[in-house]
């Protein structure tokens, strides 16, 4: 019986081994084109409501309050920006919440604030609008260092952009495949590695039609 136990356990660290194996090619280079891709798709879209805030880089929390044309506005959703147009006279009712890009909020407490933080904003913005991923799905691990090995369950895009971005150097990271995509025109596209991935993004990437102004 202990013997049986002890193969099951080998062969379960063999098989999520060969999950993360550095060797093999569904594990993602930190700095491949295909992170730089996924990094972009988790990014944070703040150009929703630039009529507004004026900055690409980071949105505004809802609800807030605005003064268009001298009549008080309270934006609690996002269908609300419709409303607004580019010639009306609109006065943010500080303080607010910021969300960046990065996916970390900020008070602002004046409009002098939040033209500065505007001004910090790239001109033409690289989040990737027409594709997400479909949550959950997980990421595999390996650090060299300790020869830990793990699993790391994301629900979210800020969950995958933290997680990207605190990798170091001696992890190795794999998806666990299959995942889903969802693309702008409502259909879903099944993954089942990292050259389907690849190629998924680039070609919807071309394809899709960003709202930045």
């Amino acid at each position: 019986m202990m013997l049986g136990c002890l193969l099951l356990t080998i062969s379960c660290q063999e098989e999520e081994q060969e999950i993360i194996d550095p060797t093999i090619d569904n594990t993602i280079p930190q700095s491949s084109q295909l992170v730089g891709l996924m990094k972009n798709i988790v990014t944070h879209d703040g150009s929703f409501d630039d009529i507004v805030d004026g900055g690409n880089c980071f949105s505004i929390n809802l609800p807030y309050m605005i003064i268009r044309n001298s009549e008080p506005l309270v934006i609690n959703k996002i269908e609300d920006y419709n409303q607004l147009q580019v010639s009306d006279n609109i006065q943010i009712q500080f303080p607010i919440t910021i969300t960046r890009d990065d996916h970390v909020s900020e008070i602002i407490e004046n409009d002098a604030a939040l033209r500065n933080l505007a001004d910090t904003c790239q001109i033409e913005d690289e989040d990737i609008e027409c594709v997400d991923f479909v949550y959950p799905f997980r990421f595999a691990t390996y650090d060299s260092n300790n020869n830990i090995i793990g699993t790391t369950e994301v629900f979210h895009d800020a969950q995958v952009f933290g997680f990207m971005g605190n990798l170091n150097a001696n992890t190795v990271v794999a998806i666990n495949y299959p995942i889903r995509l969802l693309l702008s025109n409502g259909e879903f596209l099944d993954i089942a590695h990292n050259t389907d991935l690849l190629s998924g993004i680039l070609a919807f990437q071309a394809s899709c039609e960003e709202n930045d102004g």
